[in-house]
């Protein structure tokens, strides 16, 4: 799985949770990313300032409910 298609998961959901991160951490630490994954990554540090995003530590949460 690529950075861009866990930044589609965490887009659809607008949850970003503990497996996600742990994904995005290991393709950065295997350094098995193009440049486009670097994009996604921006793209979600900036879905999380603006809020659109929720950064949980519940894998479980559900948006609107916490």
């Amino acid at each position: 799985m690529s950075i861009r298609e866990i930044l589609d998961e965490v887009l659809k959901s607008s949850i970003l949770t503990p497996q996600h991160e742990s994904s995005i951490n290991q393709i950065l630490w295997e350094r098995s990313y193009d440049p486009s994954d670097l994009e996604a990554l921006d793209e979600l540090v900036e879905a999380i300032l603006r809020q659109e995003v929720k950064a949980t530590s519940d894998p479980c949460e559900k948006p609107g409910l916490a």
